[in-house]
């Protein structure tokens, strides 16, 4: 397991890109924005997180995606930031898929490609 960040060399100031490596599972998620969170990668600036899950293999159930979106629904800084997700295999789009439809309050949507969340992110 892995996770790598770096801003977006474009939108260095607004927005972030986490890459996921490896198996992942939702304990890994929340200590990823727990991390970002502490270490105020995530400021007031900050528009847009990426998540790429492209090169990892999601460990996440229905009852783990409930703990996620409880966790982020919690936080007061997350629930400002949208949240792009990419991904072309369909066990993984199904969360963010989830998220985007029954998250009203929290701004998730799933992609295939980094420029379209960046496109999402910056003009919506």
């Amino acid at each position: 397991m892995g996770i790598y960040y770096k801003y977006h060399e474009h939108y260095s100031q607004s927005i972030l890109i986490r890459k996921f490596v490896g198996q992942i599972n939702v304990d890994d998620v929340i200590n990823s924005w727990e991390f970002l969170l502490d270490s105020e990668m995530i400021n007031d600036n900050m528009v847009g997180i990426i998540s790429d899950l492209s090169n990892c293999e999601l460990e996440i159930d229905l009852d783990s995606f409930h703990k996620l979106t409880s966790y982020l629904r919690d936080n007061k800084r997350l629930v400002k930031i949208k949240q792009a997700v990419v991904s072309d295999d369909p066990k993984t789009v199904v969360f963010p898929t989830l998220g985007e439809q029954n998250e009203r309050d929290l701004k998730i949507k799933p992609f295939s490609t980094e420029s379209a969340a960046v496109n999402w992110i910056i003009n919506s």
